[in-house]
């Protein structure tokens, strides 16, 4: 029944004995029933349809196939797709790169009985002027063919099961220094499409309500101007521009969550101001000349570990009119020192003594990695120090490595034994400014805190300055 369903037919390869009478009203039931992708619309065949959607909707289905090189099956499976999830059609044609939200094979299964459009011969725009019935070609492709089709697809959605495994830990390792390569940097935007991710994100009532109460109590920086939500995973930062009334907001994603986005942005009645584009920010080609605000949730660990920062930068630079309008707007990382032996006992000492046997091989490890976990407000032994500020209006690549001394003062006679890691972020220079914190006597953020641990831990005295560098 499957294999039916997917050229949209109940004839069989046990049918050939129907006449031809029977062939040819079939034939032009199929010419007479076909409904535009995108509006109520009927014309009288699938190219009238295809043809409605690239001059009114602006949708060349025809262009898209030949530019993401679709097979026949891919094609099957995106009008499916549209005729099941309804996608505004400028959601269809921004898609330039793979995974496609049509990929399931679920949009094998026809949506609309008898669908033209499904038995289109595509390879005949190709291969000749003179295309081919639709029907025969359908007609023409084996049962075999169609299984082959199968199991490909079946086979992608197990390696998409797989890939749903690879989730954040609760207390993950955060590398001090980041060298990203092609399948890496894949990787690292695949974590984004995981639910669970922004689950988290959005819960983080410090981070999601400091934009929130900025945005709508600031909706004269949005009125009617034309925003840029750059990294906009599930949308939340557009649809808050837009409810304090920009009048278009454009959100960009590398992520699969985007397509997510899309159904979000479509379920809160949003379609007609957001615009959502799939694409690297340093790639995309938007679709007006400028923005008038940059809107962004950028922030990595300590501030700059696994951030977007550079991507933030680059749409600065290439989209905004005014560089001052990115938000938030002003940031800073702080240090300060840390003293817990529960904790250096847990984390360092415990590979000195597992189950019998020594790990001094993984202990090593332990100092070359940064730690993200919260740190106790008692556990803090130091002053705090600020060793980097950046403005957003000015920041530039190189301003992303940096050298900085910083003086800590101890605060009682203890035992030093790691520093920590931190930021500030401000929405200043405004009506209602905003501001948030993610260090250790703050509320608890997803950030939590980045701790250093030291190999030999330090005596410290009360009131004692200690005066070092950070290099970063």
């Amino acid at each position: 029944n499957i294999l039916n369903n997917i050229i949209g037919m109940s004839c069989s390869e046990e049918s050939g004995s129907e006449s031809s009478s029977e062939w040819e009203d079939e034939e032009e039931a199929v010419e007479c029933a076909c409904t535009c992708l995108f509006c109520p619309v009927k014309l009288s065949s699938a190219e009238d349809v295809f043809t409605h959607c690239a001059n009114v909707h602006e949708v060349d289905i025809r262009t898209i196939r030949a530019k993401l090189g679709l097979d026949f099956y891919s094609c099957v499976k995106l009008i499916n797709y549209i005729r099941a999830k309804c996608p505004p059609p400028g959601a269809v044609a921004v898609l330039e790169s793979p995974p496609y939200p049509w990929e399931d094979e679920m949009y094998l299964k026809p949506v609309v009985d008898g669908d033209a459009l499904l038995q289109y011969d595509f390879d005949g725009d190709e291969e000749s002027s003179d295309r081919a019935s639709p029907s025969k070609q359908t007609r023409d492709l084996s049962v075999e063919e169609y299984e082959q089709a199968l199991s490909q697809a079946l086979s992608e959605l197990a390696s998409m099961r797989l890939a749903v495994r690879e989730l954040f830990k609760e207390d993950q390792a955060v590398p001090t220094k980041r060298v990203v390569t092609s399948e890496q940097e894949d990787g690292y935007f695949s974590t984004y499409t995981h639910f669970s991710i922004h689950e988290e994100m959005l819960k983080d009532e410090v981070r999601t309500d400091a934009y929130h109460r900025f945005i709508t109590q600031n909706p004269s920086i949005f009125k009617d101007k034309v925003v840029l939500d750059v990294g906009c995973g599930t949308a939340i930062l557009s649809m808050f521009a837009a409810q304090a009334g920009a009048k278009r907001v454009i959100g960009v994603d590398q992520s699969n969550v985007i397509y997510k986005a899309m159904d979000i942005v479509m379920e809160n009645g949003l379609s007609n101001k957001v615009t959502l584009v799939k694409g690297a920010m340093e790639e995309v080609q938007l679709p007006v000349e400028k923005v008038d605000v940059i809107i962004s949730e950028w922030m990595g660990y300590c501030l700059l570990f696994e951030s977007m920062l550079d991507t933030v930068i680059v749409a600065r630079d290439r989209w905004l009119l005014d560089a001052s309008k990115v938000y938030p707007n002003q940031c800073s990382i702080s240090l300060v020192a840390m003293g817990s032996k529960m904790e250096y006992d847990s984390r360092v000492c415990f590979w000195d003594d597992v189950y019998g046997c020594k790990m001094s091989a993984i202990k090593e490890e332990v100092f070359l990695e940064a730690h993200v976990q919260c740190v106790q407000p008692h556990d803090v032994i130091s002053t705090s120090d600020v060793v980097k500020k950046l403005n957003m209006a000015t920041v530039k690549l190189p301003d992303l490595g940096f050298k900085a001394p910083f003086t800590l003062t101890m605060l009682n006679d203890t035992i030093c034994h790691a520093l920590v890691g931190y930021f500030d972020v401000s929405f200043d220079s405004m009506q209602y400014p905003v501001y948030f914190g993610t260090g250790p006597m703050d509320t608890p953020t997803h950030w939590k805190q980045t701790v250093f641990y030291l190999k030999k831990p330090i005596a410290v005295s009360t009131g004692e300055g200690r005066r070092m560098t950070v290099v970063y």
